[in-house]
């Protein structure tokens, strides 16, 4: 269900599209799906998906879309399912119902625009908590993601202007420091089998329970007495020395 954010849908909407509106409807069979894995229900998932597609500038305004059967045939899902995920889509205004039948992406005089960029702005949003999170699991400091997400965009021809100032951390944003996040303490305990271990530490005023693999505690050699460090992120804890 997820593409990269693209850019260049954005400059489409802005400057107008010459291409086939009938070109949208293979665009949608080709790029929507149904995750039997995502617990969210179909229809949301459709819903989701073509305001991702409209978002991005894969599907632009205009384009017709799939009938309700042919793509609920696609997609082997009820047809009630495609039609609530239009219905709903509808009422939003990312799509309009057509006077001879059918459905297209709205006018771009019409599109709702600012729920358009909503989207978006999610999608970046949650791109960014999962370099984060992922980051700072590896062990890299907010400065070295920071450097490296800069070093990318300079090879993408899109450089940081000089001397930009680093905007101000959220209060949701904080605790993802790790330097913020580090817990130091002591081993307490160590339950080990042949494949997992199970790590007590004591810190100030707490006490942290970690389950790792037994080649991790081998690793770190971790054993009761011993000072170790636990850094929270999330849900996860990343024991080190």
């Amino acid at each position: 269900m997820s593409e990269p954010i693209s850019m260049a849908g954005a400059e489409a909407r802005s400057n107008g599209s010459s291409r086939d509106p009938v070109a949208g409807r293979a665009q949608a069979l080709e790029i929507l799906r149904v995750d039997e894995s995502d617990p969210a229900p179909a229809y949301v998932q459709l819903q989701r998906g073509l305001r991702i597609a409209v978002a991005d500038g894969l599907l632009q305004p205009g384009d017709q879309l799939p009938s309700v059967r042919h793509l609920a045939h696609h997609l082997r899902v009820s047809p009630n399912t495609v039609g609530r995920a239009y219905a709903d889509l509808a009422r939003e205004g990312v799509i309009v119902a057509k006077a001879g039948g059918g459905s297209a992406v709205a006018p771009l005089d019409r599109i709702n625009l600012p729920g358009l960029e909503r989207t978006r702005q999610e999608r970046l949003q949650l791109l960014a908590r999962q370099a984060a999170v992922r980051g700072l699991a590896l062990g890299f400091e907010p400065a070295q993601m920071a450097n490296a997400v800069a070093r990318e965009l300079a090879v993408h021809g899109r450089p940081l202007p000089p001397n930009l100032p680093p905007a101000p951390l959220g209060d949701d944003e904080i605790p993802l420091l790790s330097v913020r996040n580090r817990l130091r303490g002591t081993v307490t305990s160590v339950r080990a089998s042949e494949l997992l271990a199970e790590v007590t530490l004591e810190v100030p005023r707490a006490s942290i329970v970690a389950t790792i693999t037994r080649s991790s505690l081998d690793r770190l050699a971790l054993e009761p007495g011993r000072k170790a460090s636990a850094f929270v992120k999330a849900t996860e804890l990343t024991l080190g020395p």
